[in-house]
């Protein structure tokens, strides 16, 4: 029996791979930002059976050429054929691959320019805004940030009557005891009822001293209060002395007894601005008064983004004007961190521990990439701190040879395939329709505007510590979950919230990331 293979023979095992890569195509394995994995395996399969097909004319028109020769060499015939199929499938192999890098970065490239038309229509929308009056939503507007430095609330100037001593902007929960007692101290203040409130103070001084600090105040309002942990509020207030008026903000804890709050037991005070009420015509101005001079007003004209060599070189100074300030989530920061950088979530700092910050140093805003540091440093100039970001973030910083403890890609630790997978809209749709929960991770206020039917928010860049177990409640027990995302900083959110549910029993399958094609 002849057991000799003849280039025919090879053709046809080349050809029933071919059927088997056509049958069952595999996913790409090039992935570019933000880590996606686009399913092309079907169009990968094609390229791969055209250059095979390709090459193996050559290869056919070639031998009859090659055979003369190769007759005079019979030993070496064997040795040819074998390096022409390994060289066929070789570059076929190559040119997939070279083509499903292409087409990665293709539909990614396609995704980006879909994304951000979606964002500019999500942009152009108008947004309900809490007292029900239509505004319009600009980029970069948080409406987590209510505080407007130097703004005092049209609430306030409307209440000009000499019986409205004290006004509150917020609502509180029937069952929220800790709102209710910062409404009640501050309330008793505005009504100069001094001996009650210092009996609620934190008591860091006599009565008289006390009494003495607050004998000219006029009014307080109210502005906005949230809770940070069950102890710790952070308060934003206005406190006038007749006309004038100053702008502060408060981190509060509270001491309790039996469950009930008792006593303030600390406070961190910060003066955001103070003015003065002028009539003009029938309408009463806030004017901004005489910016007290501090580190902010003489540092802030300092460039909003650092180098690599700025923070470099402040590391190895012995220089204490400064503090890194690490605001990514809890879980790419227990993946890895810079040694002796502060770790505070930005949904945190914008829930009130901003004030935690110092207000007389230069902050070095850290986050992955630099675009969500850009974000935060900005926020941290409305509150009067001198922030500033790293340019390329922590990435840029380890590429660049920066010191660091642990990991700093999110990949490296999460490598499944899961993390990486986009559904297309058709199987997004048939997985919601056999029972799979959507978690819309996108920013909270798209979700008010608009959101796929039966998806649950969970924004977590924008839900404070003390709110996430809450937030996450909202998925049913033991959901097989997908994360839907639009843009490239909460399509990676939307991975961290995959982690965190699958922590809470939850099981994962993939990103979502054109919710525009949805519905």
């Amino acid at each position: 029996m002849n057991f000799r293979k003849t280039p025919k023979d090879f053709l046809s095992l080349a050809s029933f791979a071919l059927i088997c890569l056509i049958a069952f195509p595999q996913t790409a394995n090039a992935v570019p930002p933000p880590d996606f994995l686009f399913n092309i395996g079907s169009q990968l399969a094609q390229v791969f059976s055209i250059a095979v097909l390709f090459l193996s004319a050559v290869f056919s028109v070639s031998y009859k050429y090659i055979k003369v020769k190769l007759a005079l060499m019979p030993s070496k015939k064997p040795l040819f054929i074998t390096v022409s199929v390994v060289a066929i499938l070789g570059v076929s192999l190559v040119s997939a691959y070279l083509y499903g890098e292409y087409k990665q970065n293709l539909e990614y490239n396609k995704w980006v320019e879909e994304s951000e038309e979606y964002s500019q229509l999500e942009v152009q929308s108008k947004v309900k805004a809490p007292d029900d009056t239509p505004e319009l939503r600009t980029k970069g507007v948080k409406a987590i940030d209510k505080l407007q430095i130097g703004a005092v609330p049209a609430t306030t100037l409307q209440s000009t009557e000499e019986d409205a001593k004290f006004t509150s902007n917020i609502e509180t929960k029937n069952d929220d005891s800790s709102a209710q007692f910062i409404k009640d101290y501050y309330e008793a203040i505005a009504n100069q009822d001094l001996s009650e409130a210092y009996e609620m103070s934190k008591q860091s001084t006599n009565l008289l001293t006390f009494k003495g600090w607050y004998k000219d105040t006029t009014k307080i309002t109210l502005d906005n209060l949230v809770r940070i942990d069950k102890t710790t509020s952070s308060v934003e207030l206005t406190l006038y002395e007749g006309d004038n008026y100053t702008r502060y903000g408060v981190l509060t804890e509270l001491r309790f007894k039996d469950g009930t709050p008792t006593q303030i037991a600390s406070s961190s005070v910060r003066i955001l601005s103070k003015g003065r009420l002028v009539e003009k015509g029938d309408e009463i101005i806030a004017e901004k008064g005489d910016e007290v001079v501090n580190f902010y007003t003489e540092n802030q004209d300092a460039a909003l983004s650092i180098t690599n060599s700025t923070l470099n070189n402040a590391l190895k100074s012995s220089s204490s004007d400064y503090i890194v300030l690490d605001a990514r989530e809890d879980l790419e920061y227990e993946n890895g961190y810079l040694e002796g950088s502060t770790h505070i979530r930005f949904a945190d700092l914008q829930a009130g521990k901003w004030i935690e910050i110092p207000d007389d140093k230069n902050v070095y805003v850290l986050c992955w990439s630099g675009i969500r540091g850009k974000e935060v440093a900005e926020f941290l100039r409305t509150k009067n701190i001198v922030a500033s970001y790293l340019e390329n973030g922590a990435n840029g910083w380890v590429q660049w040879g920066g010191s660091w403890e642990g990991n700093i890609k999110f990949t490296e630790k999460y490598t499944e395939d899961r993390y990486k997978k986009l559904f297309t809209t058709s199987q997004a749709q048939n997985q919601v329709a056999n029972g799979v929960v959507l978690v819309d991770t996108r920013e909270p206020w798209k979700f008010e505007n608009w959101h796929i039917t039966g998806s649950v928010s969970i924004p977590i860049m924008y839900t404070p510590t003390s709110s996430i177990v809450e937030t996450f409640a909202q998925v049913p027990s033991g959901s097989t979950v997908i994360t839907v995302c639009d843009g490239y900083v909460n399509c990676f959110d939307a991975k961290i919230t995959a982690v965190e549910l699958e922590e809470r029993g939850h099981i994962f399958l993939g990103r979502y990331n054109k919710p525009w094609q949805y519905e």
